[in-house]
């Protein structure tokens, strides 16, 4: 850990660096890149087999920052004003005079040209408001910045090296003329070999320090590999993942695409010609796990495997089996493995994703390429070969590999819409108008009226959102041009452009949508009870949700007997799907108005359907105030009744033409995985073939879950699956463990 002197310090000489360039900003980022490399870049520890880890400091440049990506100032030229502010007070006495004032005048110039505080003032000058980041404000959504789960094209850094890569920006400044963005891109490479030197130099040091001959070779080895890579291509399986991880690591890149594509061949060919043996090979991976790990972006961190369109299928597949018995040994919540299913995969590969899901792991998470690609031709309007390279990043939005962005920065919530509706715009939990002015509820007489408000409320938020996203992008581009990132995307060498200025090939991003179903399941009880069985009026269920439905047992009963999403009932199902579709019209419709090539939506969880139904007053699926929505696009809390296949049939009805990613979650007991695993591998693969997007799977029993709540110091291994990402189950709040315990389990 550095002290905080040490990052005091760091951040007056990198502000210095920023000023010192400022007439040009590629020079400027390869300038501050270069700084900052010699000084987030950690030492080796004695247990690595792969170098490099990272510790940021109070100012600096980067994609997302993995630290504190919660305050939402973390993208493009980042300052942590909070952490800084306390170490100045922490380190007051070890700070000389001319510190102290140096230091006041970098707080004062990040404040203002912190690049999150331009993005800030660029969407309020146009709507007279900054987005809320807070998931407790009152309101259908919130906004923040990042640039986040890009996939780059590490087959090029592996194919071709820093060398390679360098030759082809020669080759292009050649035709479109010599610049500032070209030789900036080489300034980067060079900080990349610069930072391979200096743990070749630490590894070096440590083989010769080392307690055993076991640890001499391993480290050994590991300067052999970083003392190759700095000018060529990797010729083995260690120095693959050695360039990749230290790519990554210095870039900030939280996802890690398709790897078994891009290292497939180098694993392959170490083990048949004996480098390696495969336990060797999956000692190299767990290697790679350990900086996951200490990482632990949660939400991010995917590592993609299986699926059509890679270059050397068998290869891939044979270290698709050791990334996921890594995984099988490792039982972590990171890296999210993902397994892309195909009709006509290796029989091997799908058997063991099911073995190791079997053990608890909760990975890897399965999405179907039958399903996906073409899908995503037409969502993304791509051809086929285009659409094979899709993968899904964070909590399940896609992006094509080394072709596009995609960044997900708001959420929605539909079920709060609904609300909304109901009260003319007033939030009925926090009890402050926040919303349009749709109607008073004695002027929808017809559903279609009501339903018509509920979209209401929502547009603008998406129109407003979608503005957002674009100026996202716009605003990081004018600062930077994001060398990381424009090195390993199509087209941005080949146009002489980088990634935000007219370079990457496709400028998407995605929206966050909760509260679909709830809200869904909502819209079919007021149908059946009110518009068609007239149990009673929309006012009178108004009064019964302010009043969180007490004295109201009997019409509560009545709302959660109504149809619900999950049981294969077309009555429920469509509205659902309607609602969905709908949506994802909406959004789509304001990215074309921004300039975005697309933007869609995605129904994902990140454990705010939980948090955000804290702050949800009773809805009128049977919902109780404060309770958790339905997560993704699982049914409402027990209300799927009629068996796993009626749930994966309703699951499968969505149009998946109009979305760009949603997650399924489904838990088994162990019992039924190791007495019927053949039985639901059948279940799972119609569902895959037959429209089935992907599965989340969980196998763990209802007690297991309920005796770790009770008695958590005896499940600190227990890991769940919580929508988009895992978590180990006694870390939870305590509204999210019951929300997970409260699902259905398949049981035998």
């Amino acid at each position: 850990m550095k002290s905080h002197i040490e990052k005091l310090r760091n951040a007056i000489e990198f502000t210095r660096v920023y000023k010192a360039y400022a007439h040009d900003k590629f020079l400027r980022e390869a300038a501050c890149l270069d700084f900052q490399l010699e000084h987030i870049l950690m030492p080796i520890d004695e247990n690595d087999g792969i170098a490099g880890r990272y510790e940021h400091d109070f100012v600096g440049f980067t994609s997302q920052v993995g630290g504190f990506s919660a305050m939402s100032s973390c993208y493009t030229y980042y300052f942590d004003e909070y952490s800084f502010t306390n170490a100045m007070v922490s380190s007051e006495k070890e700070l000389t005079a001319s510190e102290k004032y140096a230091l006041e005048a970098v707080a004062a110039f990040w404040r203002e040209e912190h690049t999150a505080r331009k993005l800030e003032i660029a969407f309020a000058s146009r709507y007279g408001y900054v987005p809320n980041r807070s998931y407790h404000a009152p309101g259908v959504g919130n906004s923040g910045c990042r640039v986040a789960g890009t996939n780059l094209d590490f087959d090029k850094l592996i194919r071709l090296g820093f060398d390679g890569l360098e030759k082809e920006i020669d080759e292009n400044a050649r035709k479109n003329g010599e610049n500032s963005f070209y030789a900036a891109l080489k300034m980067w490479i060079e900080s990349l070999r610069k930072a391979c030197a200096r743990y070749r130099d630490q590894a070096m040091d440590m083989a010769e320090k080392a307690r055993d001959e076991k640890a001499a070779l391993r480290f050994s080895n590991m300067a052999s590999a970083l003392r190759n890579i700095m000018h060529d291509a990797p010729k083995t399986f260690l120095e693959g993942v050695q360039l990749m991880w230290i790519y990554s690591v210095s870039s900030d890149l939280m996802n890690y695409g398709r790897m078994d594509d891009y290292l497939g061949a180098l694993y392959a060919r170490d083990v048949d010609e004996g480098r390696i043996t495969e336990d060797e090979g999956v000692k190299i991976i767990l290697y790679l796990y350990k900086h996951l790990k200490e990482i632990n972006k949660v939400h991010d961190c995917r590592i993609i495997v299986g699926g059509v369109g890679r270059k050397n299928e068998k290869a891939a597949d044979r270290l698709a089996i050791a990334i996921m018995e890594a995984s099988r040994l490792f039982r972590e919540t990171v890296p999210q493995l993902t397994l892309r299913y195909y009709k006509g995969m290796d029989e091997k590969v799908f058997r063991k994703a099911m073995e190791v899901n079997a053990e608890g792991t909760t990975f890897p998470i399965i999405y179907s390429d039958e399903t996906n690609v073409p899908a995503v031709m037409k969502v993304y309007g791509v051809p086929l070969e285009e659409a094979r390279q899709y993968v899904p990043f964070g909590c399940g939005e896609y992006v094509l590999h080394g072709m596009s962005v995609g960044t997900p920065n708001n959420g929605i919530s539909a079920l709060k819409a609904l609300e909304l509706a109901l009260h003319n715009g007033r939030d009925a939990y926090h009890n402050v108008d926040c919303g349009v002015k749709t109607g008073e509820i004695t002027e929808f007489d017809t559903y279609d009226k009501l339903y018509a408000a509920v979209l209401a409320q929502l547009k603008p938020v998406i129109e407003h959102f979608a503005v957002h996203k674009y100026l996202n992008y716009t605003v990081a581009g004018e600062n930077a041009p994001y060398l990381h990132l424009s090195l390993l995307l199509d087209d941005c060498i080949a146009r002489g452009k980088s990634v935000f200025e007219g370079g990457v090939r496709y400028l998407n991003a995605s929206s966050e949508m909760f509260g679909v179903i709830s809200c869904a399941d909502s819209l079919t009880a007021i149908k059946k009870l009110v518009y068609e069985e007239k149990r009673f009026s929309l006012t009178k269920l108004a009064q019964m949700l302010d009043n969180d439905f007490e004295g109201y047992e009997r019409e509560r009963r009545m709302c959660i007997n109504a149809p619900k999403y999950g049981n294969d009932d077309d009555y429920a199902d469509e509205t659902a799907t309607k609602l969905f579709s709908d949506l994802a019209d909406l959004t789509t419709e304001a990215g074309k108005k921004t300039g975005l090539n697309h933007y869609g939506i995605v129904s994902v969880n990140n454990s705010m359907s939980a948090e955000w139904g804290n702050f949800c007053a009773a809805s009128a699926c049977g919902r109780k105030k404060g309770s958790p929505m339905a997560n993704g696009n699982g049914p409402s809390t027990g209300a799927d009744k009629c068996g796993v296949t009626a749930l994966l049939n309703s699951m499968a009805k969505f149009d998946n033409e109009k979305h760009v990613g949603v997650i399924n979650n489904v838990r088994f007991s162990k019992e039924l995985f190791a007495s019927s695993i053949d039985k639901v591998s059948t279940v799972l693969r119609a569902f895959y073939e037959n429209g089935g997007v992907q599965t989340n799977l969980c196998v763990i029993g209802k007690d297991d879950l309920e005796k770790a709540m009770k008695n958590p110091e005896n499940y600190q291994d227990l890991i769940v699956r919580i929508g988009g990402f895992s978590a180990r189950f006694v870390t939870l709040s305590p509204v999210v463990q019951r929300e997970i315990i409260e699902r259905t389990t398949y049981g035998a």
